[in-house]
């Protein structure tokens, strides 16, 4: 980037725009960072220039746009980088608006529901012959014929929606057509997926990232070795592979949607014919992508050239075996698995230093983002009710 001093504004308060903001520091940026709550991550960090509180998107989404808008037409930031899901939709949705005012990162709104709708993202796989689980997209008019043609056990999960949040299993007809109806109420349009069995079973992620002509710059493979719940949800530990053959899956996806900017695609090991099968896309940033930072791919400064139009070189070599936990996650999946997990687990559960071992929050540059995290986290699971609506348990 050279000596140029820009204005970035970051949209967001997860663990992601942790190292965002160490990165874009350390490049000499101005960096905004917008809250929803001063109990979280990015308000903690000694980072930012500037900390701004906008309206919570979770129960005030029409003021937060209203806000970024008016943000955005008085103060024209160099780049408006959203992280996390809700953030890149509200920017592709104003995207017209905002795009002669600051430089994005985000696809168009038509191409961004393909990657939010994880039925869309199925569809999309099974008519391009990308490799997927066999997925039927029910309402009430078409269910009984649906449940006809389904071997059991399927999965159910929202449409819409991150983590484990909505997810359920069932076993027979009977039990899923008591439950679709309030399913459904509780979490939006839903899809059904064949079961893929997952005992001894691997998922992965890519972080992928794509110029502005929609061409792979960088296809970033991890093994998620622990997630937790550990029926199947938000990864607890990850490390750094190469897999070439996830990297022409994920190419052949993203490029086939012209999708730009960053995604997270999410595929799981079928041991049945021992290939890799897409699960979702994730259009954001994923919150551990503090691991690509130390594999030695700096996401931030991919992020501002996009936005500013500058060329985007290929990255294919990347650091091999970078081991990142959330502390947090692990211990809740230490707690819920069997013995033989925890042994057969790799890495050890109990690997906790070394020269590639990070923590996803914690940092002692940055110590006290921890403490934004944990408070976060007692605000939005306070209850137990919560959680378990969270969790999808």
């Amino acid at each position: 980037m050279g000596n140029r001093k820009l204005k970035v504004l970051l949209l967001d308060q997860g663990r992601q725009v942790l190292p965002f903001l160490k990165a874009l520091k350390k490049s000499g940026h101005e960096v905004t960072i917008a809250c929803i709550s001063k109990f979280s991550e990015g308000y903690f960090s000694i980072y930012p220039d500037h900390k701004l509180i906008w309206p919570n998107y979770h129960y005030d989404i029409d003021g937060f746009e209203k806000t970024l808008i008016d943000y955005i037409l008085f103060n024209k930031p160099d780049a408006t980088i959203p992280l996390g899901d809700v953030t890149a939709g509200i920017v592709a949705r104003n995207r017209l608006k905002i795009k002669e005012y600051t430089g994005l990162t985000v696809p168009s709104n038509d191409v961004f529901i393909i990657a939010a709708d994880k039925g869309l993202t199925m569809k999309y796989c099974m008519e391009s012959n990308i490799p997927c689980p066999k997925t039927y997209l029910p309402d009430e008019s078409n269910l009984d014929e649906i449940l006809d043609q389904l071997e059991y056990p399927v999965v159910v999960k929202p449409r819409m929606g991150i983590g484990a949040i909505g997810f359920r299993r069932f076993d027979n007809s009977v039990d899923l057509r008591k439950q679709f109806s309030k399913l459904n109420a509780d979490f939006g349009r839903l899809l059904i997926q064949e079961y893929i069995p997952q005992e001894n079973g691997m998922q992965y992620q890519a972080e992928a990232f794509l110029d502005n002509n929609s061409k792979i710059r960088v296809c970033m493979v991890i093994s998620k070795p622990r997630f937790y719940p550990i029926t199947g949800g938000t990864s607890s530990a990850n490390v750094t592979i190469k897999r070439i053959d996830i990297e022409n899956i994920v190419c052949n996806l993203l490029e086939g949607i012209s999708w730009i900017g960053a995604a997270d695609v999410d595929l799981i090991h079928d041991p049945r014919d021992n290939t890799p099968k897409v699960l979702e896309i994730n259009p954001r940033v994923t919150a551990g992508i503090k691991i690509g930072f130390q594999a030695g791919i700096d996401f931030a400064d991919l992020h501002v050239r996009l936005a500013t139009g500058l060329p985007i070189m290929k990255i294919e070599n990347y650091k091999l075996g970078v081991y990142s936990r959330n502390i947090i996650l692990e211990t809740l999946w230490y707690f819920s698995s069997t013995r033989k997990m925890r042994r057969n687990t790799s890495p050890s559960f109990f690997k906790f230093f070394g020269k590639d071992v990070i923590d996803q929050t914690f940092s002692l540059r940055d110590p006290f983002t921890m403490f934004g995290y944990i408070l976060g986290l007692m605000k939005n699971y306070s209850k137990i009710d919560k959680w378990k609506k969270k969790l999808g348990i």
